[in-house]
């Protein structure tokens, strides 16, 4: 790669050499890409603010990675969510926006009900990076969590990004959900909040699915069973209709086109009250379950 002397110069140049995206998403790729790098902002690069070196850095192979589809976040090793720094790798899923939606519903679920100030425990099934995790444990005050997932690698990485967050207050464990009930196990915990973004993607789904995600991202964290769709909720249904405290919630991600299917789960499991939600584009992005007030 040439020598470059500006910002926008140089820029133009890496934008140029990005070939796999459509122009506005390799544009926020490369503007993502020189903040980590270079430590420049949007307004360096609009500004076209003088740069002094760029050669410490193997752009090259950067752009080879990116345009073979790997995600930037996996290059950088890190992403953000929640307003917080995560770092990722390929053993969890890249944190996503419409996520950050289960976690807003959750603290205004809290606020809703006057309990936002209380103490509270909390269970994340399927924590992958630990970001829901972490995130509900720096947002509600006075807020127990555990973490479970089936990954050890997740865990790990779980693990430093609770370090990184200072949440002290998440425990992680390994455990199966598939498996924990079926092996006689028995949680004395009594849980205030469960929630979950467990594998939805059914595997004749894949051939829709972006190559950034469908070559790196872990399938073990994506994919079910075509003829068994809906198998963590179960899972994770009958773990909560155990669990959870009467005035409690459960709310977890889903596939939008099982919305009303995954909804029957939990009522068939002996949630009295049971809702599809949507996202901010009105997809049907998680089911919510409760025991209704007496």
């Amino acid at each position: 790669m040439n020598e470059i002397t500006t910002s926008k110069q140089f820029f133009d140049e890496l934008l140029h050499q990005i070939t796999v995206y459509e122009t506005q998403e390799a544009k926020e790729i490369v503007f993502w890409l020189l903040e980590h790098e270079l430590g420049l902002k949007k307004i360096d690069i609009l500004s076209n603010r003088p740069i002094n070196s760029t050669k410490s850095i193997d752009w090259d192979s950067i752009v080879k990675r990116l345009n073979n589809h790997e995600p930037i976040q996996y290059i950088l090793g890190e992403t953000t969510f929640y307003g917080r720094r995560f770092l990722v790798d390929d053993s969890v899923l890249i944190p996503r926006p419409e996520t950050e939606e289960l976690v807003d519903y959750v603290c205004e679920w809290e606020k809703k009900t006057n309990r936002i100030e209380s103490e509270k425990k909390v269970i994340d099934i399927g924590t992958g990076s630990g970001c829901i995790a972490i995130s509900l444990a720096k947002e509600l005050s006075n807020a127990q969590v555990w973490a479970y997932d089936i990954s050890e690698k997740a865990l790990v990485t779980a693990q430093k990004n609770a370090d990184l967050n200072q949440a002290a207050n998440v425990s992680f464990e390994k455990v199966d959900i598939l498996q924990y009930l079926s092996n006689g196990a028995q949680s004395k915990l009594r849980f205030d909040i469960i929630v979950s973004n467990p594998p939805y993607v059914t595997k004749q789904e894949a051939a829709q699915m972006r190559s950034n995600v469908l070559n790196f991202e872990p399938h073990l964290a994506l994919f079910v069973e075509d003829n068994d769709p809906l198998i963590f909720y179960q899972a994770i249904a009958n773990f909560a209709i155990q669990t959870l405290k009467e005035d409690g919630l459960v709310i977890v991600e889903i596939n939008e086109s099982l919305g009303e299917e995954t909804a029957g789960v939990f009522s068939r499991a002996g949630f009295s009250e049971t809702e599809v939600i949507k996202d901010l584009h009105q997809k049907n992005r998680f089911v919510r379950a409760a025991f209704l007030k007496r």
